[in-house]
């Protein structure tokens, strides 16, 4: 990597190969990368500890393509585009594959803020025509917390869905259990509603949205507890492709599956989030 500049004592400016710009963060509890390509956590490790975020040994990280791995921002929608943006446009919507901008950096007791923002613009307003700023505030500490805040700059209402698309590094399938998910969830890969029953655990393919979890997903692997605690969100979805899934996917191992799993804080009701002019909503995720 080349550095462009120091931005404080913790945090530098860097291009990766590609000349990707990246936020390169190692204070004294944890380090992580940020790219400014998409406003995306690629990576988090406390010191002394594993990773907590898994990325794609083949993830693309060139600007060309989402990035697969770390969080990625999904928004003004998650998934196949909805009927009132209009049929075809990009799954997961346009702010992963955007260029954020950074409007600050600063150190604290508790860790490293980063502050990003993007807005409207022609490209946007060709595939969501509405003006908006939507900012990701990013706290690199002992835990990993997110703010996503969509502001509408409009004169109409606007109505968005979203999810902070968390890949989390796991040490194997078989060692993993999930609580808190709560009971009823929509099974994408079947169509079907369901209800869970106890701890989740892997072994096969899942793709769901759980429309009732608890504040605090508890992600135990091994001896390894990982919590997500989320706020304002309507849902979480829980998502690993396994091994048909991974060999599908150019960016992704073969035996990638075996590492990750997506534990996701998500607005995925088919009603989405009314945002009212000159108001804001925000929704959040922490790892901890």
């Amino acid at each position: 990597m080349q550095s462009l500049r120091p931005l404080t004592a913790n945090c530098q400016l860097v291009n990766n190969a590609s000349g990707l710009p990246l936020l390169y963060i190692d204070n004294g509890v944890a380090k992580a990368e940020i790219s400014l390509f998409g406003g995306h956590v690629l990576r988090y490790q406390r010191h002394g500890e594993p990773a907590s975020l898994w990325l794609s040994n083949k993830a693309v990280l060139d600007g060309s393509k989402p990035i697969r791995g770390g969080i990625p921002v999904c928004w003004p929608w998650f998934g196949p585009s909805p009927a009132r943006v209009g049929n075809g446009k990009p799954a997961h919507g346009f702010a992963r594959t955007s260029l954020w901008t950074l409007d600050g950096v600063s150190d604290h007791e508790d860790g490293t803020l980063v502050h990003l923002s993007l807005t409207d613009s022609d490209a946007t307003q060709a595939l969501w025509p509405h003006p908006f700023e939507l900012e990701l505030d990013i706290l690199v500490g002992r835990e990993l917390s997110l703010v996503l805040t969509t502001r509408n700059t409009g004169s109409a209402p606007i109505v968005y869905n979203a999810a902070l698309h968390t890949y989390l590094q796991v040490s194997a399938p078989e060692a993993i259990e999930v609580q808190g998910l709560g009971e009823p969830y929509a099974d994408k890969l079947t169509g079907q509603d369901a209800q869970q029953q106890g701890a989740l655990t892997l072994t096969a393919a899942i793709d769901r949205v759980y429309h009732q979890p608890e504040a605090m997903i508890r992600v135990q692997d091994g001896d390894r507890t990982t919590q997500v605690v989320s706020g304002n969100h309507d849902s979480i979805v829980v998502w690993t492709p396994w091994l048909e899934g991974a060999t599908a996917m150019a960016d992704m191992s073969n035996d990638g599956y075996r590492t990750m799993l997506c534990v996701e804080a998500a607005i995925t009701a088919d009603t989405g989030v009314t945002v009212a002019p000159d108001e804001e909503h925000s929704f959040s995720t922490v790892i901890i």
